[in-house]
């Protein structure tokens, strides 16, 4: 990883430096030939850091027969950039890439190489958005036409972009035609604005995609009313679309921000006599070892007052990166469960102060330095209605989409002695996992087919459960399959 960044800020370095020389003191043909040859490297360095070898390899194969067509058939240029454009489209190499991807080491993504010990947080942040967008997603796999529609434009924009890009390259590489340097970053800004709304539409769907297209139209916009004669009109235009851009990135930056949820698993605690409001997207991280301050908040207030701004709070603890991994609630008193970065001590206050500011209410603080994992497992992620909780969840998510077969839940559990599990196999489906075996420690999977009924689905559960403690299995973890 540490190869890849070193290659990327040497490169930008290297193309920033030579571009502006020659953009401020080369001939127009130096600045031309400069800025393909940029324009060529800042696309294939992008294919390397983001994609692999594999990815750039291919592109490179698929560029230089392009470029050598080019410059041996030049009066069909773009008829070449036609076809160029489905060949990168197409990707006829893809099982040639995926070899080279395959044989080669895999390396850290330079992304998480940049955010270090908050890494957790991103990928979470990550989970969020996606359920933000759960909505969309379900319209994928339950409306056909809408998928249709979505992947047909996101093609055609993909190879709008492609074309552009090879169309302006081949025209810089051909010095006699005419150029305007003016028309080149217009269509550059096009390509980088199709691909960017591209990839929102491809990943988050048709409102995300039109957020962003609010946001780009403003650049070209206020360029145009610079060029607006006369000169003291042009000036204020210019002046007042670059205010009114610069607005509406502000507001769609905070609205962006803001558009995160937090999943809930709903459950009653029968031994502490609780309801609990448990993080459903909080488990992959539960044993990350960054964030080990375990910091309880607890507050007197009604929960309905307390809803009201709980979207606040969450996106409060977005900007500060730090897990709200649960909240309960028991007669006015409620408790939220936070888990902190080691060196955010600062943020604990900070968080204090937002909840008192908010409701007016004195909030009792408890720090836990959590090194050994073990404050969130002992208090909802081994207990048996969080269990169940997590699995009627997963099982009601499936109907979601639509998917009304039977289920299958699985469980991973662990043993010490081999006889015990030799038994409870006697009842369950079970099918032992060498591969995560450890010194005296012997790992396993249960399955159970059920209907996609809550209350059976709960009675099975809890069946296993407590034969797991007849037996003296462990817990580790809970799917559910179709």
């Amino acid at each position: 990883m540490k190869k890849r960044l070193i290659i990327l800020i040497s490169s930008i370095v290297v193309i920033f430096a030579f571009f502006s020389i020659s953009f401020f003191y080369g001939a127009t043909n130096l600045q031309r030939i400069f800025l393909a040859v940029s324009l060529i490297a800042l696309t294939f360095l992008s294919v390397y850091i983001f994609f692999g070898v594999g990815k750039l390899v291919t592109s490179l194969i698929y560029g230089m027969i392009l470029a050598l067509m080019l410059a041996l058939l030049p009066d069909y240029d773009l008829p070449l950039i036609f076809i160029g454009t489905f060949v990168f489209a197409l990707n006829p190499l893809y099982e040639f890439e995926k070899n080279i991807d395959k044989n080669l080491p895999e390396e850290k993504s330079i992304i998480d190489y940049l955010r270090g010990s908050y890494n957790a947080y991103y990928q979470y942040r990550k989970e969020i958005k996606e359920y933000y967008h759960l909505p969309q997603v379900r319209k994928v796999y339950t409306k056909p036409n809408y998928l249709r529609l979505r992947q047909g434009i996101t093609i055609v924009l993909s190879m709008l972009a492609v074309f552009l890009l090879i169309r302006e390259v081949n025209n810089l590489i051909n010095l006699l035609k005419s150029f305007d340097i003016h028309l080149f970053f217009a269509s550059t800004y096009s390509v980088i604005t199709i691909l960017a709304i591209t990839v929102m539409l491809y990943k988050k769907g048709f409102q995300s995609a039109f957020n962003l297209l609010a946001v780009s139209v403003f650049p070209p916009l206020a360029y145009s009313m610079f060029l607006i004669r006369p000169l003291y009109l042009g000036l204020i235009l210019g002046f007042l679309s670059v205010i009114s851009g610069a607005a509406m990135a502000v507001y769609q930056y905070f609205a962006y921000r803001s558009r995160i949820v937090y999943e809930y698993y709903h459950y009653y605690d029968h031994e502490k006599q609780v309801e609990v409001y448990a993080n459903a997207l909080f488990e992959p991280y539960v044993y990350d070892e960054a964030f080990n301050l375990s910091t309880t908040f607890k507050l007197s207030i009604d929960l309905n007052e307390f809803n009201k701004a709980f979207q606040n709070i969450v996106v409060f603890a977005d900007f500060k990166k730090f897990f709200i991994t649960a909240y309960t609630y028991k007669k006015n008193d409620l408790t939220i469960y936070t888990d902190f970065h080691y060196s955010d001590y600062q943020n604990i206050d900070k968080f204090k102060k937002l909840l008192e500011e908010t409701f007016n209410e004195t909030v009792i603080i408890k720090v836990i330095e959590d090194n050994e994992k073990t404050f969130y497992e002992q208090n909802f992620f081994h207990k048996d209605d969080y269990i169940v909780a997590r699995t009627v969840y997963l099982a009601r998510m499936l109907k979601k989409f639509e998917i009304k077969s039977n289920v299958v839940i699985s469980f991973m559990v662990y043993f010490q002695d081999l006889s015990k599990l030799i038994s409870l196999s006697k009842n369950y489906s079970v099918i032992r996992i060498p591969e995560y075996d450890l010194d005296g420690v012997i790992t396993a999977r249960i399955d159970m087919k059920v209907s996609n009924v809550d209350y059976i689905i709960e009675s099975k559960v809890r069946e296993l459960l407590l034969d797991l403690l007849i037996y003296h299995g462990k817990y580790i973890r809970v799917s559910v399959l179709y």
